[in-house]
């Protein structure tokens, strides 16, 4: 039994689907699931949000830690 699976976004274009199959996808018979997408709906990861609501690090901060980072690597 073949188990791959591929998951794409694919546009309705004069009401047909192109989709492009990975060369290695050798399946004969697939069965496919239709569920329309709304634009203007994006949902993020939890990740994603996590660094979209982390505070940012300034350019002061940021030259600090490579100051830092260069000299703790003279050490190694």
């Amino acid at each position: 039994m073949n188990t791959q699976s591929l998951r794409q976004y694919a546009d309705v274009e004069n009401g047909f689907l192109h989709i492009k199959l990975p060369h290695d996808f050798d399946a004969k018979r697939v069965e496919l699931t239709i569920v329309p997408l709304e634009e203007e709906t994006t949902q993020l990861s939890n990740f994603q949000q996590f660094l979209l609501d982390s505070p940012e690090m300034s350019d002061e901060e940021f030259q600090s830690i490579r100051e830092k980072r260069e000299h703790l690597n003279q050490w190694k």
